[in-house]
């Protein structure tokens, strides 16, 4: 499985939105890191993003919070999203997601579930 985390770093950023790097993660059906990758990307780049980690193979994205554009992005791009991760270390959260053990609340985003509205 491929996980994608907002990162700055390499450590979890919080917000998605406000991220400008993220970290990709294999996880082998034996639960343990097999390949790590940190991309660049626009902030607030909103429907793009999404769409990009659906082509590099991303099936799930961790995160603290996400508002409702991007949550819609990514559903349409069949990717999960996980949010009120709270797991700082990227590679101990996706091992805990793939064990079925991650901690995660509630969607730390400060705007919810307000569609995106950055004019773009």
């Amino acid at each position: 499985m491929k996980y994608a985390m907002p990162v700055s770093s390499s450590r979890l950023m919080s917000h998605f939105g406000q991220a400008d790097e993220f970290m990709l993660l294999d996880v082998g059906q034996d639960g343990v890191v097999a390949k790590k990758e940190t991309i660049k990307v626009t902030p607030h780049s909103c429907g793009a993003l999404p769409g990009e980690l659906a082509r590099r193979g991303v099936g799930v994205v961790l995160a603290g919070g996400m508002g409702m554009g991007p949550r819609m992005a990514f559903q349409q791009s069949n990717i999960e999203v996980v949010l009120g991760v709270t797991e700082l270390d990227p590679e101990k959260a996706v091992v805990a997601h793939a064990n079925h053990t991650l901690e995660n609340g509630v969607n730390i985003c400060d705007h919810g579930d307000i569609i995106c509205d950055h004019n773009h």
